[in-house]
């Protein structure tokens, strides 16, 4: 990060970033959500506003923080794009933790400011690492660079301008994490699925065939040492898609009060879902002073508060629905979109699945 980066950095300072949520994500919340409209301008203005930059420039916990935090508010409002927020925040997560100051130089503070948008593509890469499934890509190396080829299914916040970074294993076993951009003529970008939500973040399947990965690009030439240096960041940052929807569904429990008269009975409470989210958030603030710990006692720790979150937030957006009623089974409704993303928190890498699989594993 640069000096005049690290001098517009104003932690905080979330006047401007309300006012980017208020101006461009809450008026299109229903367009991202129906008609799979992608964010880009709100994504840019957040940039604008600083949300990328916190973990990049502040001390590295203090930052997961204020990140966490910044995606909070977008996500009590559209998960849809914080869930963008997060892609592009974990993108600044490997650069900034990168030791190739060249590429750091370069694609930083672009990343960070929201010129440069892009996406994790860590998926498969954290599953090949569990042992779920194997690494996609290939490569082989060639003179000042590597020739890559595969496929990466369901890679967010991409589009033809954008970045993502992924990891490629060579015929050695080696693996090497780098950074691709789809304004490669070897990169290409298909949509063939439909998602039941968040159907405006960006989402492709990758195809890569023989695209020439240069030094230059390359974040880490180990990433079985990388990895393991970012994966509590990676899984962290995610904490501000659940614990926002969480408490965007309490706070609209708590508005509509015709509809709350008649729940006082239900099982779960606005007052609870906003009382678990803080002592989730006092949970992550202890976590992320370890962040760096590669160890895998450390990651266990991470990966348990991070079931605790996919759980919370499915609760209350359920709570959300059978509070509204039949007004909340309606297509389209706010708590029939906010259930929809919620289930997304359960079912992203690393999904519950996953995660129980790692914590029985020990």
């Amino acid at each position: 990060m640069s000096a005049d980066a690290a001098a517009r950095y104003q932690p905080d300072d979330k006047v401007l970033l309300e006012a980017v949520i208020d101006d461009a994500v809450r008026p299109i919340v229903r367009k991202i959500d129906r008609e799979g409209m992608y964010p880009e301008d709100a994504l840019r203005r957040l940039g604008d506003a600083g949300a990328y930059r916190s973990h990049a420039v502040a001390p590295a916990h203090v930052g997961l923080l204020a990140a966490i935090a910044d995606m909070a508010s977008v996500s009590a409002v559209c998960m849809s794009t914080g869930f963008c927020m997060w892609c592009q925040g974990a993108l600044v997560w490997y650069l900034a933790k990168s030791e190739n100051q060249s590429l750091k130089q370069r694609l930083l503070d672009q990343a960070t400011s929201g010129v440069q948008l892009g996406g994790t593509g860590l998926s498969n890469p954290m599953k090949a690492f569990s042992g779920i499934e194997p690494l996609a890509l290939k490569g082989e190396r060639e003179l000042g660079g590597y020739r890559v080829t595969g496929r990466l299914p369901w890679v967010s916040n991409i589009g033809p301008d954008h970045v993502f970074a992924s990891v490629f294993a060579l015929p050695d076993g080696r693996r090497v994490m780098a950074m691709f951009d789809a304004r490669d003529s070897a990169i290409k970008l298909v949509q063939s699925t439909e998602f039941i939500a968040l159907e405006g973040t960006g989402t492709y399947t990758v195809l890569i065939k023989g695209a020439f990965v240069p030094d230059e690009h390359i974040l880490a030439e180990d990433a079985a040492t990388f990895v393991p240096r970012i994966r509590q960041g990676f899984v962290l940052l995610q904490f501000g898609m659940g614990l926002g929807l969480a408490r965007g569904a309490a706070q609209a429990m708590q508005t509509h009060v015709a509809s709350a008269a008649n729940a006082a009975w239900l099982p779960l409470q606005p007052d609870v879902i906003l009382e678990r989210a803080a002592v989730l958030e006092a949970r992550v603030a202890v976590l992320a002073q370890n962040f760096a710990d590669p160890g895998r006692a450390a990651f266990l720790d991470v990966l348990a508060a991070r079931l605790d979150l996919a759980e919370l937030t499915m609760a209350a957006a359920q709570a959300a629905a059978l509070q509204a009623g039949a007004g909340g089974y309606v297509q389209g409704s706010d708590s029939h979109r906010r259930q929809r993303e919620a289930l997304f928190v359960g079912i992203v890498t690393p999904s519950v699945k996953h995660i129980t699989m790692e914590l029985a594993r020990g």
